[in-house]
């Protein structure tokens, strides 16, 4: 019995369940009994789960909570003959998405969570961990760690929900659901003054109705308020429900988290407080359909394939390399709207600069470099700036994660008061505090994303930092042919990789080396000590821009300022230089020179598919099979790493790019992936001769996983 009314499993939809629960298909788990103990009797069995036969209580079935690496269920085994209201309103406390079932005996306990949409298993897996660590607080021993779900090893099951009329949901007032009564709670388990109207009975259903009403009413959900009251147990106050839709005496209640938290605790008879920004959740995402029809808007660019609007730019070098001039010099281009090296501003506004390691006199000083070399603007320009004398402090880092300073929130009413469309920071590192760990991912996701970011939409502008490389230099020396290495250079960041990740631009400075300027510029300039190249990536995460198309050499020089006492200063400064002729024209030669070696060497590297077999094939074995074939490879005084290092390089320059050969032969996408570092072949047939394509394969473990 269910509430009063006979209850069998024809009731469950087995459809909408099974889509409730993330399980594996191809094998599940059988309980055959139970022994004297109470031990269950079960057993592993191929195939799917026979669900009419599950609802119906003639075969009680369970299984994996994870397929192809997803989960979207969490389930705590509790053993301990505790009563269902006393359980289920700690399980509500715990998390109010956590719902209540009695095991298949009827006996012990299991607490399920149903997310939405599938999500990771070592995500949800970690969420379960620390579900059940509270429990543990509350019961102990009684809570069965080895049952947490979902599981990683592939080894735990778990049964099945609803095959007996024993084995169905409570209310976190400890009533049993119908099945409705269930949905309804997981389709409102976002909202808990919503969710708990589900079973809800007197005493105070009456008041709490109200409360209910009034939070509908807010969040513009009350078409909804036919539902919360078919979901109480036999509620018919005809009247009482008409005094709220017509009289609207919902619209005079406080519904704020203390009324809500005070109706849930009245409820479950315990303390509740609701979630941080649970009153912020919203019953339904707001979605626009795509009809071909759009009016595409361009990007919203400031500066074109350096910065966009509500984004991160991040500029990265060495130390003494010259970030902290060209940020100054972005400062005031920013703000005057004059271009800068070759590039223009599209929308100027007032600039902020915060540097950490320069004082106040010294921000002077660069700003009027700038403005004597970029040339002075009669238009009325504001930059503001704050320098090491005042410390600032956006972020601290705790055990407990980051929270925002009260210097973050006067900056954001600063940004407000003096109109700032652009920041600058420099360095990056030094605006947080606390136990800060600058190569932790999570760290530095957090801090960019939810703090940085945040700063460049609330100003419709966008934040450029300065940041340290982790190497001493981005030029490579160990192959005179390769003029600047891009990729390593805009990798070269200091710290977590998921800084990179979370800019949205990345520019990169890098010296110019005595090798490299003895092998390719010495004929062109008599030193190349004061030579500095940028390489630019816009998207770091994606494809937006291609490397090589926004590189530049600059020049270092010396600019005199004239100080108050009638001294003068040398402020250093950047300017472009014809290097980049030189520079471009050498590119386009490097790459004529791989694409022939690359071909030269195809029909081997063709053999090594059929040697090795696809499912084997790795760049490093295609690499090890062409070493010797290198002429230096003879040279016992060139390192085997050298040598393959330029190896590699050579089938990544050379097959990369979208040009087809004389001899049919597709360069196609040739990328190298660490975490992926798998090539297939394909082979395609016309005229009768075969083309080869080798791609990157970022599916492969996966999909061969699967098989």
């Amino acid at each position: 019995m269910i509430n009063g009314t006979a209850h069998t499993g024809s009731e469950v939809d087995a459809q909408v369940l099974s889509q409730l629960i993330e399980f594996n298909k191809n094998k599940h788990l059988v309980i055959a009994g139970y022994k004297p103990d109470g031990k269950k009797i079960q057993h592993w069995v191929d195939g799917a789960v026979d669900w009419e036969l599950h609802l119906k209580g003639i075969k009680k079935q369970g299984g994996l909570l994870v397929n192809e690496g997803k989960s979207k269920n969490i389930v705590i085994d509790i053993d301990a003959p505790l009563p269902a209201a006393e359980l289920a309103a700690a399980a509500y406390k715990i998390d109010n998405k956590l719902i209540l079932f009695h095991s298949p005996s009827g006996k012990k306990w299991h607490v399920w969570k149903f997310y939405p949409e599938s999500k990771s298993a070592k995500e949800v897996n970690a969420e379960a961990k620390k579900i059940e660590k509270q429990f543990i607080k509350l019961y102990g021993k009684d809570v069965d760690v080895a049952k947490t779900q979902p599981s990683l090893n592939g080894l735990t099951g778990i049964n099945f929900p609803f095959c007996s009329p024993e084995q169905f949901p409570y209310s976190p007032a400890g009533v049993k659901l119908t099945w409705k009564q269930f949905l309804f709670r997981i389709k409102f388990q976002e909202h808990p003054i919503i969710s708990i109207a589900a079973g809800l009975q007197e005493p105070g259903r009456h008041d709490a109705l109200i409360i209910m009403a009034a939070y509908l009413h807010k969040k513009d959900m009350m078409h909804n308020l036919d539902e919360v009251i078919e979901a109480m147990d036999n509620f018919n106050d005809e009247e009482y429900i008409n005094r709220i839709k017509n009289k609207k005496i919902h619209e005079v209640y406080d519904v704020g988290s203390k009324a809500i938290n005070q109706t849930i605790t009245n409820i479950i008879q315990e303390d509740y407080q609701l979630p941080a920004d649970e009153e912020e959740v919203t019953d339904d995402l707001e979605v626009e359909e795509y009809t071909g029809l759009e009016k595409i808007q361009p990007r919203p660019w400031l500066i074109f394939g350096w910065m966009l609007e509500n984004a991160l730019t991040l500029l990265i070098g060495q130390p003494g390399i010259g970030k902290t001039m060209l940020l100054h010099m972005l400062a005031y281009a920013l703000a005057t709207g004059n271009s800068i090296l070759g590039k223009e501003i599209i929308k100027r506004g007032n600039v902020l600069i915060i540097a950490a390691e320069e004082t106040q006199n010294e921000i002077n000083l660069r700003l009027n470099a700038a403005s004597q070399m970029m040339g002075k603007n009669d238009k009325k320009f504001k930059i503001y700036k704050r320098g090491l004398e005042r410390e600032l402090k956006l972020v601290k880092f705790s055990k407990d994660g980051a929270q925002k300073t009260k210097q973050y929130k006067k900056l954001l009413n600063l940004i407000k008061n003096k109109n700032i469309k652009y920041i600058v920071l420099d360095p990056l590192i030094n605006f947080q505090e606390g136990s800060y760990d600058e190569n932790s991912n999570q760290n530095m996701d957090a801090y960019v994303k939810n703090y940085l970011i945040p700063i460049a939409v609330n100003m419709r502008g966008a934040v450029i930092a300065g940041h340290h490389t982790n190497k001493l230099s981005m030029v490579s020396t160990q192959d005179n042919e390769l003029l600047v290495d891009n990729q390593n250079a805009l990798m070269a960041a200091r710290g977590a990789s998921s800084l990179i990740g979370a800019a949205r631009f990345v520019l990169a400075l890098q010296p110019m080396t005595r090798k490299l300027w003895d092998h390719h510029f010495k004929e062109h300039i008599t030193d190349g000590t004061n030579f500095v190249h940028y390489s630019g990536m816009i998207e770091a995460k994606s494809n937006y821009n291609v490397i090589e198309d926004d590189i530049s050499w600059l020049q270092k020089q010396d600019v005199s300022v004239v100080t108050a006492d009638g001294f003068t200063e040398k402020v250093g400064f950047f300017s472009t230089t014809e290097l980049n002729k030189i520079t471009k024209a050498k590119n386009k030669l490097k790459a004529a020179k791989n694409l022939q070696w690359v071909k030269s060497q195809m029909s081997k590297i063709i053999s090594v598919f059929e040697i090795k077999g696809e499912d084997k094939i790795t760049l490093n074995s295609i690499v090890n099979e062409l070493l010797p074939l290198d002429p230096d490879f003879a040279d016992g005084k060139v390192l085997e790493a050298t040598i393959k290092t330029r190896i590699r390089r050579k089938l990544i320059n050379g097959l990369s790019g979208k040009e087809e050969t004389k001899d049919g032969y597709q360069k196609h996408g040739i990328e190298h992936d660490d975490g992926y570092n798998y090539w297939v072949k394909a082979d395609h047939s016309s005229e009768g001769s075969a083309k080869y394509f080798i791609e990157r394969a970022v599916d492969f473990k996966r999909k061969n996983a699967a098989r």
